[in-house]
């Protein structure tokens, strides 16, 4: 709210005795008077929001330490790209990934199609990528995909630990896309939001709502996007946001006819990078929905499967590989607490829209760089590991 400024009663009570009933006979006329000069008060300083503290910053961290030694690539029952009937895409495919195992930028290049080359950004530097396994699968019914089992990503900028990636290629069976996030936004897409085509790649989605009626969507969603910082989109650096409404309108055979973003605005914040297209971005819970005892029995569980993580003794009855378990189990992207207190964590209950499915106790551990773990917990209270953590990504508080 805007001060009242001191002069306006003054000013107000000079116009008063200017005119009407209040006024001097002009025969005699006051003696005009050099108005005193009000004194403009000074501005109340503005106190800045409290910033919310980061739950991270006291915790201590280390990193998982994987094993270095490659192993020979595996196939899913050699289905891996045979939709292609001249073979022309299987020989990129299997030309990049042996690329990446080998560090050999020419074969890179070999491997890319002419888009991608001349596209103005710079090719992945591959020195020091050490990939130690490798699974093809896709392309007779599903897309064409590798996993890749990264120790040390090198100059790449990629993060280590297992990685899904998904090809596209071009008319000529170049690899035309290697994506570990969404892949490129699409041209007209990144024209109405303002970005130069062909440099960014989307990141996530969030609130998106969908409402159709008959062959049209409309579509409203915030848009996380990254600016690529080599052709692939392994590195990404700056990262924005946008909220958007769209509306698709699609043709009796579900083919896009006709696309416009009706809408668009800029959301403010320092927004985080995701590593893989699994990390989602969401607001964690406030609080918790647990009590003091059980927050430290949750704890407790946390600081020994955290311990048994960093020093390789982690196994599990289906995984009795410490490496292979810990990788199930945690992103080696992520540094692992070396402690956690029943102040810093978080929880709450995931009801699901099927009310056949029970609701699931979710514990939130802080990590640096604005990401949560986050698992579920048993009915005893225990965590439920089976499909291991799932990594969000805090969205900044609204300006």
């Amino acid at each position: 709210m805007k001060k009242l400024s001191l002069a306006i009663p003054a000013l107000l009570l000079a116009g008063l005795t200017a005119c009407g009933p209040f006024s001097a006979p002009e025969a005699n006329p006051m003696p005009t008077e050099t108005p005193v000069a009000t004194a403009e008060p000074t501005p109340m300083p503005t106190a800045a929001p409290t910033p919310t503290p980061d739950p991270s910053a006291g915790l201590e961290y280390e990193m998982l330490t994987l094993p270095t030694t490659p192993q020979p690539p595996h196939l899913y029952d050699g289905q891996f790209m045979t939709r292609d009937e001249t073979q022309t895409e299987r020989s990129s495919g299997y030309a990049l990934i042996e690329a990446l195992y080998t560090n050999d930028a020419d074969k890179l290049r070999g491997a890319l199609s002419d888009s991608l080359l001349e596209s103005g950004l710079p090719l992945p530097d591959l020195t020091g990528l050490v990939i130690t396994d490798i699974f093809l699968a896709g392309g007779t019914y599903e897309a064409p995909m590798a996993l890749l089992t990264i120790a040390d990503p090198g100059a790449t900028g990629l993060p280590a630990g297992n990685r899904e990636f998904r090809f596209s290629f071009d008319e000529e069976g170049k690899v035309d896309g290697f994506y570990l996030q969404d892949g490129d936004l699409e041209d007209d897409v990144a024209r109405s939001m303002g970005l130069e085509p062909g440099a960014w790649m989307q990141l996530g989605s969030l609130d998106v709502t969908d409402n159709r009626k008959d062959n049209v969507y409309l579509t409203s969603a915030t848009r996380v996007v990254g600016r690529k910082q080599d052709a692939l989109g392994f590195a990404v650096g700056e990262v924005r946001a946008f909220s958007v409404t769209e509306r698709s309108t699609y043709d009796g055979d579900n083919n896009l006819v006709e696309y416009a973003m009706t809408s668009c605005q800029e959301l403010a914040g320092e927004w985080p990078v995701p590593r893989d297209r699994y990390e989602r971005y969401t607001q964690p819970p406030a609080g918790n929905c647990l009590s003091e005892e059980e927050l430290q029995s949750v704890c407790d569980q946390l600081n020994t499967l955290f311990a048994q993580l960093r020093d390789g003794t982690y196994t599990w009855e289906w995984e009795e590989d410490p490496a292979e378990a810990a990788l199930d189990v945690w992103d080696a992207a992520r540094p692992v607490p070396v402690a956690v207190t029943p102040e810093v964590l978080r929880s709450d209950v995931l009801q699901y829209p099927n009310p056949d499915i029970a609701p699931k106790t979710r514990i939130w551990v802080p990590l640096p760089d604005g990401c949560w773990a986050v698992c579920s917990l048993a009915e005893d209270n225990s965590l439920e590991l089976f499909l291991g953590f799932s990594f969000a990504l805090a969205v900044p508080a609204a300006e």
